[in-house]
């Protein structure tokens, strides 16, 4: 049993690795710049478009929070949308955070294959 504890303690200690590695890397700088770049438009969208013609969008705060909702797919449904241009941004919003989501799943998820396909743990890096 301990020799199975131990060889998922390196398993995991390999993982954080390559996570590391990644995450240090130009792709996730690029995401997280994206990532920031795209709430901030978002922000700026959503204030100029229903600040004025919404009343729960009535500061800076607001509008990023209806953001930030829209992006990470949550969209609580306490603060909507309500004029057209709005509803745009909203659209746009959505598909930039799936995007962005998708990014930094294949990420995580190039580590694992890594980590999985290594010598260490029988696997082979010229596997296809």
């Amino acid at each position: 049993m301990f020799q199975r504890i131990h060889g998922h303690y390196r398993f995991m200690n390999d993982f954080w690795r390559a996570i590391g590695a990644r995450l240090t890397g130009p792709v996730a700088i690029f995401l997280a710049t994206a990532t920031v770049t795209g709430i901030a438009v978002t922000t700026a969208g959503f204030l100029g478009a229903e600040h004025g013609a919404n009343p729960l969008v009535a500061t800076w705060f607001d509008a990023l929070y209806l953001a930030v909702t829209t992006m990470t797919g949550v969209g609580y449904g306490d603060i909507a949308p309500i004029t057209q241009s709005g509803r745009i941004v909203a659209m746009l919003a959505m598909l930039f955070g799936t995007a962005i989501f998708a990014g930094f799943t294949a990420l995580f998820a190039s580590a694992i294959l890594e980590v999985g396909r290594s010598e260490r743990w029988g696997g082979s890096r010229a596997d296809p």
